[in-house]
């Protein structure tokens, strides 16, 4: 099975105090091409990286040869997390992306970035497998599209995020690998919600948000939070 691969250049790390790599292991920082695999499920691997900029999606192939995406990263996430010194996932870039090498896992364990990234993996894990066995079709692809402009929205004047628009990194065929769903019914409920005046998209990769609340509704997240809000004090 194929190991690790990366092609070179150098960029800057954006900042992360609490993320400090050992002395003796200088920062190792590249750029990638769209579409690269950067780790294959199964292959060793020993180091940490970091997402500085781009999309890159893990996912792991069932007996049958489909894929399922289990996660999509942005700056700042971490991947390159293995067992028994073996890739829990296949790591690929949906467009060109700087990432960093951080060093050995094993010199990094203990670092408390580390743990506090294990534990937001664990936390997207199980948000995400409640998405596949509980939510609808048309809450998958809401969440999605609300989870997406979290992490790829441009950021307007003054460096505030401008969440209404962002570009869609992955594809239709992403989307339905991500969510559980076919190719059709992920582009029926975009098509639904365009319809219905949630988003807009002239172009299939750039998104815009034109009612951000009523799409959070659409996902589940607003009674969610009513939700959790009921709950009698402890």
């Amino acid at each position: 099975m194929p190991e690790t691969q990366f092609a070179v250049a150098s960029a800057a790390a954006p900042p992360l105090a609490s993320l400090t790599r050992p002395a003796r292991l200088p920062a190792r920082s590249r750029v990638v091409g769209e579409n690269f695999t950067l780790l294959f499920e199964g292959g060793r691997n020993r180091s940490l990286f970091r997402v500085l900029d781009g999309c890159i999606v893990l996912s792991q192939l069932l007996d049958d040869g489909r894929r399922q995406i289990t996660d999509v990263l942005g700056p700042g996430r971490l991947f390159g997390f293995t067992i028994d010194g073996r890739n829990i996932a296949t790591a690929e870039t949906l467009s060109i992306a700087r990432i960093e090498a951080l060093g050995d896992a094993e010199l990094l364990a203990n670092n408390s970035a580390i743990a506090g990234e294990l534990k937001t993996t664990l936390h997207r894990l199980q948000a995400h497998a409640t998405l596949l066995g509980r939510k609808t079709a048309s809450e998958k692809v809401a969440s999605a599209l609300v989870e997406l402009s979290r992490i790829f929205s441009h950021s307007g004047r003054n460096g505030n995020p401008a969440r209404l628009s962002f570009h869609l990194h992955l594809t239709r065929a992403d989307l339905a690998d991500w969510l559980g769903l076919t190719v059709e019914t992920v582009s029926r409920c975009l098509n639904r919600f365009k319809r219905e005046g949630l988003i807009d998209f002239s172009h299939p990769k750039t998104m815009r948000l034109l009612d951000p609340e009523r799409l959070e509704a659409a996902a589940g997240f607003t009674r969610q939070r009513l939700a959790g809000s009921e709950r009698p004090p402890s």
